[in-house]
């Protein structure tokens, strides 16, 4: 399959993760500041952006993809920073193929099974009528029926775009028929092994996804772990709080 990925600065190589529903630009601002250090490779994670899709949409199968695109592209081993679904697809990588990976972030998500987060998400977009929408506008005001937060419709909307190859309507800049599908697939623990090299979690202080439950999960997997917290940051942590965000990845690569 093909990933689709955008390259930003020189240096040491490092590969960017995006989360659910988003695309290589989301970490952009992140890759940006880091690029006068770095080779940034942003990519569409599976199933995402202008990247292929698998199936099933697993953490194991995007993990696998991922760490075909280092092997292809001969960069490795690199530092990949992963933010939310992200953040679990970089863990498998490392936790499958260690020599890949020099070292690891994870933003805001931990290795561990989750509850069902995305259902009201997933049925808004379901309910966006493609063929017949008028606007984007229009979407938003169906979202909303479902989705309260303006700052999250927002950002599924970034990935609302016209359907240049039927000529008409609209489309998703993600395959959401897939990820609906294979939900429980996304949301399972990472597999049970080590990756022992340099690891660092990055945490937001007001967010509810990295408890410290699961602690015990994190440490037997990444025994060599540090982590930071971003206070008055939510799982958002980069965009909210990106000069921290920024130093405090910048500090961990630098090591």
């Amino acid at each position: 399959m093909t990933i689709h990925f955008q390259t930003i600065g020189d240096g040491e190589p490092l590969v960017i993760i995006h989360g659910l529903f988003g695309t290589s630009d989301n970490l952009k601002s992140v890759a940006r500041e880091l690029s006068n250090q770095f080779k940034v490779f942003l990519i569409d994670a599976p199933g995402h952006g202008d990247s292929d899709s698998v199936s099933p949409l697993s953490i194991g199968n995007m993990a696998s993809e991922v760490a075909n695109f280092i092997t292809d592209l001969n960069i490795g081993p690199v530092a990949i920073l992963g933010h939310s679904l992200g953040g679990k697809i970089a863990m498998e990588v490392a936790l499958t193929k260690p020599n890949l990976v020099s070292k690891l972030i994870v933003a805001d998500i931990a290795p561990v099974q989750y509850t069902r987060r995305h259902d009201a998400i997933i049925s808004s977009l379901k309910a966006v009528p493609l063929d017949s929408l008028s606007s984007r506008q229009e979407a938003d005001a169906i979202l909303a029926e479902r989705i309260e937060e303006p700052a999250v419709r927002s950002f599924l909307l970034k990935s609302l775009v016209r359907n240049k190859e039927s000529g008409s309507g609209w489309k998703w800049r993600f395959d959401l028929e897939q990820l609906s599908k294979d939900y429980d697939e996304l949301i399972k623990a990472n597999i049970v092994a080590e990756f022992t090299k340099p690891t660092l979690f990055i945490i937001g202080s007001e967010s509810n996804y990295v408890t410290p439950d699961y602690r015990p999960h994190i440490v037997s997997r990444f025994p060599n772990v540090q982590a930071k917290t971003i206070n008055g940051a939510g799982h958002w942590l980069h965009a909210e709080r990106t000069v921290a965000f920024v130093k405090i990845s910048r500090d961990f690569l630098s090591q």
